[in-house]
């Protein structure tokens, strides 16, 4: 379940989007680190820790592909280097987890080809990333992609719950962070 109210009072100086009619929507702000990144494309400062504060009673969490993400949860990527070091070297398309292990499912996957060849690994399948999302979540999870667009679904299969945009760097980009709720 996402809690907006929490999130409130995680991060009052950041007012939290709006939450509506079962949609959460609005702006994050992630600011510049004025540190080197580990890896190209990483987190913006800040998201993970907004990110998680929407959803405080998950304990189940799965980042994929993870980048540097160090926790709290499982992390899964393609790759494991100086930079990557998940937990399970597995492919977003065949997760080596059980049918219903998850709560909420957090990915930031290259976005481009070029991206792609950044990393080092193929592009990301998001169609078959989220079949299989859908198979390691319970039903009423999350999956929370940050990308240029929000995937397309099968409404079936997901509903979209909501919708953030997260402005970061020097350039000020903007990207969407996307969150589907897995149905039953």
């Amino acid at each position: 379940m996402i809690d907006v109210a929490h999130w409130n009072q995680t991060f009052p100086k950041y007012p939290m989007t709006v939450q509506d009619k079962g949609w959460v929507y609005g702006v994050w702000y992630c600011g510049t680190a004025w540190q080197r990144v580990k890896l190209h494309g990483q987190y913006p400062p800040g998201f993970l820790a907004r990110a998680l504060a929407l959803f405080p009673a998950t304990t189940r969490v799965l980042h994929c592909p993870s980048g540097t993400v160090t926790g709290p949860g499982m992390t899964v990527d393609a790759v494991r280097d100086a930079a990557r070091c998940p937990q399970t070297v597995a492919d977003a398309a065949f997760l080596p987890f059980s049918d219903a292990s998850f709560d909420l499912y957090l990915s930031d996957p290259p976005y481009t080809t070029a991206d792609a060849k950044k990393y080092g690994c193929a592009p990301f399948p998001v169609g078959r990333a989220l079949r299989e999302a859908h198979r390691v979540l319970r039903p009423g999870g999350f999956f929370g992609m940050l990308h240029t667009y929000y995937p397309s679904h099968r409404r079936a299969e997901w509903r979209l719950r909501g919708l953030i945009a997260v402005v970061t760097g020097f350039s000020r980009a903007t990207r969407m962070f996307s969150l589907l709720e897995r149905q039953a």
